[in-house]
């Protein structure tokens, strides 16, 4: 207590200036409790104030002593070091400083200024640098313009001066010095891409265009993978399209045209795709250059592809698919963009394909998109992704993929380019129909097994991994719900009518209750069960260790992923969610799969099909007749009942017997008889549309000895 009070009478003293009676009470302080570090730092201070020097030295080192984590201690240290003119001691003191807080500008021009003092120059100069960052972070301009000016006139050489002297400089909105500034600097280091383009940034802002797109271009050329001079360039192109196209608005077509034109339009509105794209080619064949007509043919062919698809003629729809691709390379040679390597990946335009609401599609399109650039199936491009937030069903997995792709959110920024679909629609990458390496075009699922195939041969890792911050809430959560901290889990999710309310897929639906008897499997082992999907699901039974989490209000964005990406493996249906689990390397084992080419893309993956019962003639077709082109791709139940086709669901004891087989491979307990691998090659070997088989995944080793009769040949064991 008498410490304390002596403590505070010093404080207050300093504070009124009487800084001898406070250096009397600091002393007494330090009498009655020699080991309180506050009172040597404090004393130290004032010492300092005084001119005491010496004194102060000696209070402050007493105070690191105490408490070496002090870092106004060894800041006050430094400075009372620097006034003694031992230089060597300061410098170690105002390091330890920065050690323990990096964050104070007035450590480094500190430091620097004591550096100076012994003549190493280029070290002084980088430390001003250092602290004039900080002070830019702050705005606190004038003072970071002094920090700067510091370090230019000990090294002139350093290029970052005048890049962040120019930011300075912008900020206050110099932008003639800031401009003079920043090509200075490029003198000095002319290979420097982030100078040119800081330099088109500030062109920019003083609407010298033309100049600016020239040092965008530059920046390009010397860093293909400087983001920001892209995006910049296409703003300015953009910009520039708007121009010419007003510019083309003065050139009308001819009477003749527009109304074949405007013909074209009225067809595509009544649904008369082939008489649409026959008009359009007339229109196109009296103006070549026609990039407004040439953009409707590709509507038309899309929608010609779409309605292919939707009613299982599988190479009618890719065929149309490249007819548009076709006209698409067309125009892109002509595209002021063209030659720069970008494009976009948007909300498919022609289709009218929402995909990025849907999660399986949030997943695998993008994982497709970026493993074949990787792969080198496709160029590499620049790739922006617009991404409007009330079509993104999963944030937190969208912005996974932002290490890979440019995401573009911002309502405004979106709403300025999509209207410009006229212009750069050529620039768009297609997600709806795939074109491999070979040239072949085929639909989504067959392209996600093929690259997938392909990149586990090559023993590649999975493209994402669960944040630390990610995983820790999660499991907070978890134990939330009653789960246990060391526990694995595996995650359920069963395919159900309700999410989509439409009608058309519900051959893809499955009854949760025959699931108890896995999900008791999963129990026994020690295991638990987290039951995914929406609250419009039916009711999980109550059962040990299972928590319907898709009813609970823990559900979230960011807890799906968790959920889907630390399972010890996933069981579901033929959904999107199952989808999730792989782009993570997750393994899975997806039951009640329709169409058959649906099953899980990943060599860890197991499957068991639902069979299709012929109504016409009494019997299941085989599995090469399910694979057929009508079927492998097939989403639409009412024309499956319009062919006399009723697939059947798996019974429970078929899923289960698939979760036990999961349960003994990642227990390292199961093996395969030379039987069960000649079933399997069979019916891998199997035709698909596009020839051999590409698929990766294994059928459920019961189920295809029970079913072996629907087209294989059994062995004897």
């Amino acid at each position: 207590m008498m410490t304390a009070s002596y403590f505070q009478a010093a404080n207050k003293l300093k504070q009124e200036g009487k800084l001898e009676e406070a250096i009397a009470s600091y002393r007494q302080a330090i009498d009655q409790n020699p080991n309180f570090y506050l009172s040597h730092h404090n004393l130290g201070e004032t010492l300092a104030k005084l001119g005491r020097w010496e004194e102060a030295v000696t209070a402050c080192d007493r105070a690191i002593q105490l408490n070496p984590n002090s870092v106004w201690s060894y800041y006050n240290l430094g400075e009372a070091l620097a006034k003694l003119c031992r230089w060597e001691d300061a410098i170690a003191s105002y390091r330890r400083a920065i050690e323990l807080s990096p964050d104070f500008y007035k450590f480094y021009s500190s430091l620097g200024a004591a550096l100076c003092k012994q003549g190493r120059r280029p070290e002084a100069a980088a430390f001003y640098c250092q602290a004039a960052e900080l002070l830019v972070k702050q705005q606190r301009w004038n003072e970071a313009d002094n920090c700067y000016s510091q370090a230019m006139g000990l090294n002139p050489s350093v290029k970052d001066d005048y890049r962040n002297l120019a930011e300075t400089l912008t900020q206050q909105r110099e932008l003639e010095i800031a401009i003079a500034t920043t090509r200075k600097a490029i003198n000095l280091a002319p290979e420097n891409a982030e100078l040119h383009c800081k330099l088109g940034k500030i062109l920019t802002q003083q609407n010298r265009r033309i100049e600016a797109i020239k040092s965008y271009k530059k920046a390009i050329a010397l860093n293909f993978d400087l983001e920001e001079a892209h995006i910049n360039l296409v703003n300015l192109l953009i910009e520039q399209a708007e121009i010419d196209e007003a510019q083309q608005k003065q050139n009308k077509p001819s009477l003749e045209q527009e109304a074949l034109f405007n013909l074209g339009n009225l067809l595509i509105q009544q649904g008369k795709l082939e008489e649409a794209i026959e008009i359009y080619h007339r229109a196109i064949a009296l103006k070549p250059n026609w990039t407004e007509a040439n953009l409707k043919l590709v509507e038309a062919h899309m929608k010609k592809s779409w309605n292919f698809y939707d009613i299982g003629k599988l190479h009618e729809s890719l065929s149309s698919t490249e007819s548009a691709n076709d006209i698409y390379n067309s125009q892109l040679e002509k595209h002021p963009l063209g030659n720069l390597g970008i494009r976009f990946i948007t909300p498919e335009y022609f289709t009218n394909w929402p995909w990025l609401g849907a999660i399986g599609h949030l997943a695998i399109n993008i994982d497709i998109y970026i493993k074949m650039g990787i792969l080198g199936w496709r160029p590499q491009y620049q790739t922006i992704l617009l991404a409007p937030p009330e079509q993104v069903i999963n944030p937190c997995l969208l912005n996974y993929w932002r290490r890979y792709v440019h995401i573009i959110t911002d309502p405004s920024l979106i709403d300025r380019l999509l209207p410009l679909a006229k212009t750069m629609r050529c620039l768009e990458y297609t997600l709806y129909h795939i074109k491999l390496a070979s040239g072949q075009m085929v639909d989504l699922g067959y392209a996600f097994s093929t690259v997938q195939k392909q990149w586990q041969t090559q023993s590649k890792p999975p493209l994402l991994a669960l944040s630390p911050s990610d995983d820790e809430r999660g499991w907070n959560c978890l134990q939330d719900l009653g789960v246990p901290k060391n526990a694995w889990f595996v995650c359920l999710h069963v395919r159900e009518d309700g999410f989509r309310a439409e009608g058309l897929i519900t051959h893809r639906s499955a009854d949760i209750n025959t699931y108890s008897a896995a999900i008791e499997s999963i129990v026994a082992r020690g295991g638990w069960v987290i039951r995914m999907g929406d609250p419009t699901m039916k009711p999980l039974p109550p059962m040990k260790q299972a928590i319907d989490y898709a009813r609970t209000e823990a559900k979230s964005d960011w807890m799906d992923v968790f959920l889907c990406t630390s399972c010890r493996f996933f069981l579901g249906s033929a959904s999107g969610l199952a989808c999730l689990p792989l782009v993570f390397g997750v393994p899975s084992a997806i039951t009640n799969t329709w169409p058959i080419s649906g099953r899980p893309a990943s060599n860890q993956d197991l499957f068991i099909p639902k069979l299709a019962w012929s109504q016409f003639e009494n019997r299941y077709l085989t599995f090469e007749e399910a694979l057929a082109p009508r079927f492998f791709f097939n989403l639409n139940s009412k024309l499956l009942y319009s062919w006399g086709i009723q697939v059947v669901d798996n019974s429970p004891e078929e899923i289960n017997d698939l979760v036990l087989e999961m349960l003994d491979r990642l227990e390292g307990k199961f093996q395969y008889t030379e039987e069960d691998e000649v079933l399997q090659q069979q019916f891998n070997s199997l035709p698909t549309p596009y020839g051999m088989s590409a698929f990766n995944s294994r059928m459920g080793r019961s189920f295809l000895q029970k079913y072996y009769n629907l087209g294989l040949t059994q062995t004897g064991s």
